[in-house]
Parts: structure tokens; C-alpha cells; sequence
């Protein structure tokens, strides 16, 4: 194992589908075609267990990549790598260590950059996505309100109404006298 530091990294289980798909990508935009693509991932790629050391190739993981979450794959060992756990039975570690070998005009450190960079805009627009989504959160919570305030002061005005006769701001209240002349100044009995 005569292979140089950059060319291994160490991942969770759960995120080795995605780091897939990404360097695909990546490999895609650096000009490499389906048929490099497949030899590539299938012969210079390869991924080991950090606890184990069991290995599966490039091919295991893209079944995974590329696999529906209800597709049923190839063996139970993939199931469990897709679920993310180790392909062996019993071992309980999440981490696997990649292995990328050399292959003619390609530079795995530049590809990885690009798989980041991927990443960083894949985060951006979730970050963009989830923004977005607590903007509706606050404009329904907003229209909520503003109904709720509006409702309270309808039930206020019908209730001024009623017990004052009049509706505020509007009409003059009612201001009652009465004529001296009609009331008898009579001692009452």
C-alpha cells in the first residue's frame, strides 16, 4: 500500500453515497466519459472498513449511489452499507477509509476540491431552501396574527355597540338631557 496521503479519505458511512455522486461530478466535468466513469470507479476506487479492513470496490458503492431507497439491492451486504452500517455483520463501525489509485491525466486532489466545492453549493441552496421556507413560516405566522387582532377587535366593536349604542369614532355619543320644565319638583310621596 505504496499510495500517497491524499489519496485516501476517511468518511461516514452515511455520507459515502453523496461523496459518490459528487465526485462523479466532478469527474464529469473534468472530461471524463460513462466508460472511464465505470473504470474508474470500478478498479481505482475502493473503499475499507477503518475497524475490519473489509473492502468492497467502487461498483458496491455506486449501487448504493444510484440505488432508490425502496430498490431492493444486490446482496444484504450493500442493504446494510446503504443503511449505513459496515458490510460485515457484527462490526459497528461508521467510518470507511477510500482508496483512489492512479489512473492516466487524473488528479484526485484536484477532484475531491471540485466534489467540495459541490458541496458547498449543495449547502448553500438547502441553506437558500430553508431561508426561504422560514420566510413562509413567518408571513403565515404574520397573516395568523393580524387575523387573530382583527378578529378581537370586530368581537370589541359589536360589544361597544351594544352596551353603548353607538360605534365609536364614528358617531357622536349619545348625550341625554333633561328638559327642566318636564319634571315635577313635586315632593315625591
Amino acid at each position: 500500500m505504496n499510495q500517497a496521503a491524499p489519496d485516501i479519505l476517511q468518511v461516514r458511512l452515511d455520507s459515502l453515497a453523496s461523496l459518490y455522486s459528487r465526485l462523479a461530478a466532478a469527474l464529469g466535468e473534468a472530461g471524463f466519459s460513462g466508460n472511464q466513469l465505470n473504470e474508474i470507479f470500478s478498479k481505482h476506487v475502493r473503499a475499507e472498513c477503518v475497524q475490519c479492513g473489509i473492502q468492497i470496490s467502487g461498483d458496491d458503492i455506486g449501487h448504493i449511489a444510484f440505488a432508490e431507497e425502496k430498490t431492493p439491492l444486490p446482496n444484504s451486504k450493500l442493504d446494510r452499507l446503504r443503511h449505513g452500517y459496515c458490510v460485515r455483520n457484527g462490526c459497528d463501525s461508521y467510518f470507511y477509509r477510500l482508496h483512489f489509485g492512479d489512473y492516466p491525466g487524473l488528479n484526485w486532489k484536484e477532484i475531491r476540491e471540485k466534489a467540495d466545492r459541490h458541496t458547498v453549493a449543495a449547502e448553500a441552496a438547502r441553506e437558500k431552501a430553508t431561508l426561504q421556507g422560514s420566510n413562509t413560516f413567518r408571513k403565515w405566522l404574520l397573516t395568523r396574527v393580524c387575523v387573530g387582532v382583527a378578529v378581537v377587535l370586530v368581537l370589541l366593536l359589536f360589544w361597544h355597540i351594544r352596551y353603548y349604542g353607538y360605534v365609536p369614532l364614528l358617531q357622536k355619543p349619545h348625550k341625554y338631557t333633561i328638559d327642566p320644565g318636564s319634571v315635577d319638583n313635586r315632593p315625591s310621596r
